[in-house]
């Protein structure tokens, strides 16, 4: 988003990146919950804008949030309450969700994997998560990078990374909150973007 707002002489990338941490949660009460030391990646709502070049970096992130703000309902926060969620929580699977597979019900089978394996402590394994740590355009993760000490890497920590991977739209929240049960433990995405699933490891491998 800043390298785009850059490119079209909007606003400086770099004023936009420092903007995203400040501290909107005395406007934004979905804001409660995340971490103050953590930036407003997740909560920037991915869709279609109209920013005046009048407008400051502030303007743009309000108006970001703004849209977040009215896509995550009263039903999806009351939704999140009820699982004993915090919105912090939802927004970060659902970043994964988004970063991991395409269409909604493949993200709702997936979103009920991920969340299983957390009940079980199992490590999400998210090849996503990893591409995010290294900055690489990738589907394919080395052995080696799995490895590496980051609270984003989900083969290395058990349970959710430190914070949302990427801006997940609103397929990917509902996904996150409303998962399909199943008797998968394990997918993998093709790059045509199919999605695999698998019962058991020795299925998966092959």
């Amino acid at each position: 988003i800043a390298e785009y707002l850059q490119k079209e002489e909007s606003v400086p990338g770099e004023d936009f990146l420092e903007t995203l941490r400040d501290d909107f949660s005395g406007e934004f009460e979905f804001l409660a919950d995340k971490p103050p030391a953590l930036s407003l990646e997740g909560y920037l709502f991915p869709d279609t804008y109209e920013v005046s070049f009048s407008a400051g970096t502030r303007d743009i992130v309000k108006e970001m949030l703004s849209n977040f703000g009215r896509k995550f309902t009263q039903d999806l926060k009351e939704e999140t309450l009820r699982q004993k969620k915090t919105v912090f929580e939802v927004i970060t699977m659902a970043s994964l969700i988004e970063k991991e597979v395409r269409n909604l019900e493949d993200k709702k089978i997936v979103s009920g994997i991920l969340w299983k394996r957390i009940r079980v402590s199992m490590p999400l394994q998210v090849d996503a998560t990893v591409a995010y740590i290294t900055g690489r355009k990738t589907t394919k993760i080395s052995t080696e990078e799995t490895k590496i000490d980051s609270p984003y890497n989900t083969y290395k920590y058990p349970g959710l990374p430190l914070g949302p991977i990427a801006n997940p739209g609103l397929e990917s929240i509902k996904a996150a909150l409303y998962p399909e049960s199943s008797e998968y433990w394990y997918y993998l995405s093709t790059p045509e973007g199919e999605t695999i699933f698998s019962k058991i490891l020795e299925e998966h491998n092959i």
